[in-house]
């Protein structure tokens, strides 16, 4: 796989981990993450749209600004161990190691009892420096540029999705925003008509695939087949790895 293909096996190892999913957070969390109904500036679209992609080809890490929040961290996700996160992986205890979970990946790290990560400690990470990738790559965002909710039961970050709001300077952010809905409604609505390997079966993954794909909604498509439509965007999402790729050659 190309790039930060993780976001894709992290998103597809929690729709398969239902039977590791509690559906519990801890109170206090639930507490500090109730749906308030309070705005969180989500930054402006544009930038984030562009930092977004940067971290899907592997430029960069997240840069989310949190605050408070640690919603990742206690809605049982189990978190995917690759090679490069060696030193994370030797503080895992035992209990909480699952796996292998795919090709390229050693082990999965699971969650306590009460969905929170075994480095979570108050609210804050205890390995922050040496986190997993996946945990470097987790961008909550992405659901809110999407315009759809995380799979599961997960409040505490649903409650984040729906507090967070983009600031829109011009024209282009909005057709940009625009854009990205389109996509991952298309992409979530139009599984069938994509290879296996690309099918979007969860939000997750349709909003991925969207970031990657944008472009080709930027502009009215209503006359073209979801067959062609879909075609297109699949050309989209290779040609966005295979620049990856050559990147990396």
């Amino acid at each position: 796989m190309h790039g930060r293909e993780v976001l894709f096996w992290m998103w597809a190892a929690l729709k398969e981990s239902d039977a590791y999913h509690w559906k519990r957070v801890p109170s206090i969390y639930t507490v500090v993450m109730s749906d308030t109904g309070e705005h969180i500036s989500a930054g402006t679209f544009s930038e984030w749209l562009t930092s977004m992609r940067g971290v899907l080809r592997g430029d960069r890490d997240a840069d989310v600004p949190c605050g408070d929040c640690v919603g990742c961290c206690v809605s049982s996700y189990p978190i995917p161990l690759r090679l490069r996160d060696k030193l994370a992986r030797e503080q895992v205890p035992e209990e909480r190691l699952i796996g292998p979970a795919r090709p390229g990946e050693r082990w999965l790290m699971g969650y306590r009892d009460d969905g929170s990560c075994p480095f979570l400690l108050g609210h804050h990470c205890s390995i922050y420096a040496d986190r997993p990738q996946t945990c470097r790559d987790y961008d909550c965002r992405i659901y809110a540029a999407a315009e759809m909710m995380p799979d599961g039961d997960r409040p505490v970050i649903a409650g984040r999705v729906k507090a967070w709001r983009f600031i829109y300077r011009s024209d282009q952010d909005r057709r940009e925003a625009q854009a990205v809905s389109r996509a991952a409604q298309f992409i979530r609505a139009s599984q069938a008509l994509f290879p296996p390997g690309m099918r979007a079966g969860s939000a997750t993954a349709a909003a991925v695939l969207a970031i990657k794909t944008y472009p080709m909604f930027l502009s009215g498509h209503e006359s073209r087949s979801q067959e062609e439509l879909a075609q297109r965007v699949i050309d989209a999402a290779r040609a966005f790895d295979a620049g990856i790729a050559a990147e990396r050659s």
